[in-house]
């Protein structure tokens, strides 16, 4: 009898926590009532997240979500749930209580509201940093309401088995939804700089060579029509490339910045070695300030880069697509003309607001505009839409704040939308650009502590910070573009600092073609003949 109720004894938590498990129904609709494909996290009282024992699994931070086509089933325990559930940027993010009963079988219908529909206002959205196989993919493409998608199967080696047959763009397809994604792209990362080529017509079959830099890979690339983009322009090889004419895209909405949290990575800040660069702190506003001031250093040579954004979904617990780009599509459809209009900058990039920017009334990102005098005046429009109150709008010229909104207009906001409109001044060949901050109030400060996690060298730190940024519109004032001294003086001191490096990681037989290389990009940076 003893033993009996030993054993018992031992079994009971396992049978109470049976007798306790409840059978629940949870439908995700829109707010036609359709069912809506989504990404998931329901949590009991004691922290413990569920998940259907079919459902694809999605890690954020130490969250556990899953997708689903719109209807799961789960067993949980009785008593409460918090129930998170998200579908992009264009649906507000849903976050309730329900309480489950003892011995019942719960049925609860949650409807997302979307407060901002992009493709009837002509765009579509995408990124580029991906590293998610496909079976994976598609759901998380899907539930992000992504138009396009990308998935990195090579990273400094082959990562993923992708099947030749289907061509390099495939429609991938869950709850009924296609989109279209190229399945052949790559990303290279070393200490050179780490860059992402999407949109890759055949599987990379190089060897993966930290001592060789990333420029003869990307000159066959870039040759084939694909869009290479860079993550930072803080990268070290960033500039050499950009001016060899090889570079699309520098991502200022970057895998720095996470679902509820960014990566303190002061020492990115110069990673050349450059005196007189500045260092920023380890906080989300500088990590910010870091991106976009490396990335306008760039524009103020004089070279065309635009605007690029990505997750990192795979090695960064972060949703796919949660930093991601919206290009102006008006009636095209096309992935290659997806990537041909990002290429021309006609984009902004956001993991929040909705942003965008016109000159005169017809100029929007990407589109060069051709002055005959000094003596100039542009109206700039500048419209931010956004479901978190909006803390910042800014005018920005060769990058310096021209204009911002007040604190009375950042005020007077509701379900957060600002338009500006304003003369700016522009005497000499020129770049234009707006950009926006806002704050996310989802969470209390007690759950967005919960978003901190990592190494202590890789740490991630919790964050209410949401952005947009537009690509620029060029102006021509007499045929002449931009060049602003003081970034040509600190490029060329980037490429002294560059030459060095490289000295010290390459062969012998690679320098020879880096020094023919180097030469010809500091040819052109002095002349402007990009």
């Amino acid at each position: 009898m003893l033993r009996h109720l030993l054993i018992l004894s031992l079994l009971w938590p396992a049978v109470a926590c049976f007798v306790q498990a409840e059978e629940f129904l949870l439908e995700i609709v829109d707010e036609t009532g359709q069912p809506l494909p989504a990404r998931v996290r329901v949590r009991d009282k004691s922290g413990a997240d569920h998940l259907p024992s079919d459902a694809l699994q999605v890690p954020l931070g130490l969250d556990q979500w899953f997708v689903t086509a719109g209807s799961s089933k789960l067993t949980v325990p009785s008593g409460p749930l918090e129930i998170r559930v998200e579908h992009g940027l264009e649906f507000l993010p849903h976050k309730s209580a329900t309480l489950i009963k003892p011995n019942q079988k719960a049925k609860h219908r949650i409807t997302l509201n979307r407060w901002v529909d992009m493709l009837e206002q002509g765009y579509k959205c995408g990124e580029n940093h991906l590293h998610v196989p496909l079976p994976e993919l598609a759901p998380q493409l899907v539930a992000e309401g992504l138009d396009f998608g990308t998935s990195l199967h090579w990273w400094n080696a082959k990562r993923f088995s992708t099947p030749l047959a289907g061509g390099y763009i495939r429609d991938l397809k869950f709850a009924g939804k296609l989109v279209p994604t190229s399945v052949f792209d790559y990303e290279i990362e070393h200490d050179w700089g780490a860059v992402y080529v999407v949109g890759q017509p055949t599987p990379l079959e190089d060897e993966n060579d930290s001592s060789i830099p990333n420029l003869p890979i990307l000159q066959r690339s870039h040759d084939t029509g694909a869009l290479v983009c860079y993550q930072g322009g803080w990268s070290r090889e960033v500039l050499l490339d950009a001016l060899l004419g090889t570079v699309d895209v520098v991502n200022i909405c970057n895998n720095n910045f996470l679902r509820h949290a960014y990566q303190p990575r002061s020492r990115y800040s110069n990673l050349l070695e450059v005196p007189g660069f500045p260092i920023y702190a380890n906080n989300a506003d500088d990590m910010l300030r870091m991106n976009t001031e490396t990335y306008y250093r760039l524009l103020n040579c004089g070279l065309r880069l635009a605007a690029g954004a990505g997750s990192a979904t795979g090695p960064k617990l972060s949703p796919v697509g949660y930093n991601r780009t919206y290009v102006r599509m008006e009636d095209k459809t096309s992935y290659e003309e997806f990537l041909e209009r990002w290429r021309a900058g006609q984009n902004f990039v956001t993991n929040g607001p909705m942003l965008k920017l016109q000159a005169d009334d017809r100029y929007h990102p990407g589109d060069t505009i051709d002055l005959e005098n000094s003596s100039n005046t542009l109206l700039v429009n500048v419209t931010v839409h956004s479901p978190h109150p909006i803390t910042s709008l800014e005018i920005i010229l060769n990058g310096q704040v021209v204009h911002q909104a007040t604190t009375a207009e950042l005020d007077a906001t509701e379900l957060d939308e600002i338009t500006i409109k304003v003369p700016i001044e522009i005497k000499a060949g020129a770049w234009l650009a707006a950009r926006c901050t806002a704050k996310d109030q989802l969470l209390s400060d007690e759950e967005l502590a919960a978003y901190e996690w990592g190494k202590p060298k890789m740490p991630r730190q919790p964050t209410r910070l949401k952005f947009a940024h537009t690509s620029p519109i060029y102006i021509n004032v007499n045929g002449h573009g931009v060049r602003v001294e003081q970034s040509i003086l600190e490029a060329k001191a980037m490429l002294k600092a560059f030459t060095k490096f490289s000295r010290q990681e390459t062969s012998e037989a690679t320098l020879d073609q880096l020094e023919r290389a180097l030469s010809k990009a500091r040819k052109r940076l002095a002349n402007g003949n990009f």
